[in-house]
């Protein structure tokens, strides 16, 4: 539950944000560990964060980072986006390497990955 003053915007959007992040955690967090099991792609941390132009990262010090909006795409999109991320965990650029690595990870990748880019 969600109270305060009405009547203050800023407060308002802090507690929504704050509602958001908390739901991304319950939410995304438990599906981003069965993945990774599923996967044998192991994580290490988890950020919630309100990202402007990325879906989800991949940080050198094992940490993931998944964007709130993720809570508003289809499902088949986010599991996308987590397996397009724990494959970072192996290869931490967009190389060759790593789109064959992620085709073998996630078949369909391809339209997949092109509903990211629009949505």
């Amino acid at each position: 539950m969600i109270r305060g003053n009405v009547e203050n915007v800023a407060a308002c959007q802090d507690a929504l944000r704050r509602w958001l992040a908390r739901r991304c955690h319950q939410a995304l967090v438990p599906w981003l560990r069965e993945v990774s099991r599923e996967k044998h792609l192991p994580f290490g941390r988890t950020l919630v964060k309100m990202q402007k132009t990325r879906w989800a990262s991949w940080s050198q010090h094992r940490t993931m980072s998944l964007n709130m909006k993720l809570l508003f795409l289809p499902p088949e999109l986010v599991r996308y986006v987590l397996v397009h991320e724990l494959c970072h965990t192996v290869h931490m650029n967009h190389s060759r390497e790593f789109w064959r690595f992620l085709a073998a990870n996630e078949p369909g990748y391809i339209e997949l990955d092109r509903w990211t880019r629009v949505s």
